[in-house]
């Protein structure tokens, strides 16, 4: 037998038009916020059919791009003060829903969080059980953490994060505000608002310091 006819015979025919991991891209690219089947086949040059050999629906795309993001995420493991790293973990939420718009709505429809989100909830929550805390003290303060790293995306829309149309509202209401309270609406809230998302936790870690043995 020779060299030729031992080798295999070539496969013919027209190749992929494209893989998963290029769908996956363009989504990326795209964006939640602007995320359609439409507009990652016209990313990408494909039809629909094509799309749908790779993910059976949007929702499965999302789910997809939710967790490639989340997994890029870094939350960090903070050594020290147990309020240190229940911030960390708070304005690490908040940082990757900032860098991601859409992120935050589209994690609320999933059924179950991402593997990189439950990997810090549970790092958090042991290092809460480690300096004294009740488990039901630490479930929910590792919860409030992550809540309110989230809570500014998940009303926010075109003129920004909730807290930001708050603040205007405030500002231009002709509802008699004490004046100190619109200057804090004025001088405290920021755009966007992560300094004053981590004020919130700091007045979490504030009643949580009352319930922790001595």
């Amino acid at each position: 037998m020779t060299d030729t006819e031992s080798r295999p015979a070539r496969r013919t025919g027209r190749p992929p038009l494209t893989d998963r991991a290029t769908l996956l891209a363009a989504a990326r690219e795209i964006g939640f916020s602007d995320l359609t089947v439409g507009a990652v086949t016209t990313r990408v040059g494909v039809k629909y059919s094509t799309f749908y050999r790779h993910f059976p629906s949007l929702e499965a795309l999302v789910a997809a791009l939710v967790d490639d993001v989340v997994t890029d995420a870094v939350f960090p493991d903070v050594e020290g003060r147990w309020q240190e790293q229940l911030l960390a973990f708070a304005a690490a939420t908040f940082d990757l829903m900032a860098e991601h718009p859409g992120l935050a709505p589209a994690m609320v429809r999933l059924p179950d969080e991402p593997d990189a989100i439950m990997t810090a909830f549970r790092r958090l929550s042991d290092q809460l059980l480690a300096v004294g805390f009740t488990a039901e003290d630490a479930v929910l303060a590792a919860g409030t953490a992550a809540q309110m790293g989230m809570q500014p995306w998940l009303c926010s829309n075109g003129r920004g994060a909730g807290d930001l149309r708050r603040r205007e509202q405030v500002l231009e209401s002709a509802q008699a505000f004490d004046p100190q309270v619109r200057g804090v609406f004025r001088d405290r809230i920021d755009d966007p608002p992560r300094s004053w998302t981590l004020r919130r936790v700091e007045l979490v870690i504030a009643g949580l310091e009352t319930r922790l043995p001595a």
